[in-house]
């Protein structure tokens, strides 16, 4: 599509809204969108699907047991469903309002998650429209943060499990030494440049994950005691510490239009029974399975990781933490394609064009890749951090964004009878804002207790 047309297109949009300094501001957007690039290997409606399940299905997952607990056996379950449902819904706000404005603008490629939200602010009031640079690079900015928050989770979680494997057999070395050696795998796997061949290891990742997931329940349903015995509804103060788990547990909406876009077929991700709604569905059902079994044999001795509660004389147990090792590596894989995706195009315009891209490109992915190694190394409780980055950069991400942004782009076609998708939108923004407060208070206490203890404070 040519320059031209694009900008007839567009101005006859703006046109119908407002002033010629929001068209100026529309065309100039529109004429910067990189967007989605059609994918020279797209992938199949099964890879796409082992995709969307390994981005979702991960260390949360094991946490389920613990934010259970902080629900109650009657109440999580039913508050599970209903997260689950707005997440779902969120998925294809977002996926609509990219279309819908790719249309609208006559853009040669659906627009990222980032744009996605720019070009909704500049298409919307005047009072939105100055502001749509800053929550473009704020969109940015917080699926990268997240992203590699997730990153360096991951590396933490892989070093300890390996030094705790290595400790148990007499091999005690320093967490450093086994965070060095979690680098070499994690770094191979973090070189693979696009989806269709990352693929195989989301699908060797989400088997490792369902055989490891499969013993840990064979365990958890083993001398189950009286479902009475367990907290049906727990104190409200609880709360919000199952809604932290439960949000980390479904996060994934950044993935879902890269995943899309590198379909054979994309009108196959959001349909009926499409990627997303089968593929969520899915997730939703282990969720709830993990936390409910989890919750109903532990009690409130729950750990915050299901494989805790595992004896760990157990051999069971140990092939558990392999298999966990393995499926999160992998995961890593998934989780870092975004980061270099929204990355690589701003490189590439200000240093490019490269002699060798592809050269290039590792050099950046190799660079992000140390960048998770020395946070995980030199920031203490890092974890405590990542909590409090997902508190307000993934809870802004999945549940304040996409509905703002479907409140503006459809604010002149209707929101369907008794406006009920403009009230699906509020209710999700006060949900999300809920969990902001909730879980940035929260984590915020964590951090402060913990640092406290550091330094001898009581």
């Amino acid at each position: 599509m040519g320059d031209k047309s694009r900008k007839n297109s567009t101005t006859q949009d703006v046109e119908a809204n407002g002033t010629s300094d929001q068209q100026q501001q529309v065309e100039a957007v529109a004429k910067a969108v990189h967007g989605h690039p059609v994918s020279e290997h797209p992938t199949t409606y099964c890879e796409t699907l082992m995709h969307l399940l390994k981005g979702n299905i991960g260390c949360g997952m094991l946490a389920m047991g613990d934010a259970f607990r902080n629900g109650g056996l009657l109440m999580a379950p039913i508050l599970t469903v209903f997260i689950g449902t707005v997440c779902i819904y969120n998925n294809h706000i977002l996926l609509n309002v990219a279309h819908k404005l790719k249309s609208r603008l006559k853009l040669e490629h659906c627009p990222t998650f980032s744009e996605t939200v720019e070009l909704s602010f500049a298409t919307g009031p005047k009072s939105l429209q100055k502001h749509a640079d800053l929550f473009r690079t704020t969109v940015n900015v917080f699926v990268i943060i997240t992203q590699l928050g997730f990153c360096c989770v991951y590396i933490l979680f892989v070093s300890n499990s390996i030094k705790q494997f290595c400790d148990e057999y007499g091999t005690v070395l320093d967490i450093h030494i086994h965070m060095i050696f979690a680098l070499v795998p994690i770094m191979s796997c973090a070189m693979i440049r696009n989806l269709k061949f990352i693929a195989p290891l989301s699908t060797a990742a989400n088997i490792s994950m369902a055989i490891g997931l499969g013993i840990i329940l064979s365990y958890c349903v083993v001398d189950l005691p009286a479902l009475n015995s367990r907290t049906a509804v727990a104190h409200w103060s609880q709360i919000p510490l199952f809604f932290g788990t439960a949000i980390y547990a479904f996060e994934g909406i950044s993935l879902v239009l890269p995943l899309q876009l590198e379909m054979k077929t994309p009108n196959r991700f959001a349909s009926t029974m499409g990627v997303l709604n089968v593929g969520m569905t899915i997730v939703t059902f282990i969720i709830l399975t993990m936390g409910f079994v989890g919750f109903w044999r532990f009690g409130d001795d729950v750990k915050g990781s299901l494989t805790l509660n595992l004896p760990p004389t157990l051999i069971l147990s140990k092939i558990v933490v392999g298999l966990m090792v393995f499926a999160i590596i992998c995961t890593y894989t998934l989780q870092f394609y975004v980061p270099v995706a929204i990355l690589w195009p701003s490189v590439q315009e200000k240093y490019g064009p490269f002699q060798s891209p592809a050269l290039a490109e590792y050099l950046l992915r190799a660079a992000l890749v140390f960048a998770t190694f020395l946070a995980a190394e030199v920031i203490p409780h890092l974890a405590l951090f990542i909590s409090l980055v997902g508190a307000i950069a993934s809870t802004f991400l999945a549940l304040i964004f996409p509905p703002i942004c479907h409140m503006v782009v459809w604010k002149d076609e209707g929101f369907g009878a008794f406006n009920w998708k403009l009230h699906m939108d509020i209710i999700t923004i006060l949900l999300g804002l809920l969990g902001f407060v909730t879980g940035t208070y929260f984590s915020l206490h964590d951090i402060i207790v913990a640092f406290s203890k550091d330094f001898g404070f009581h």
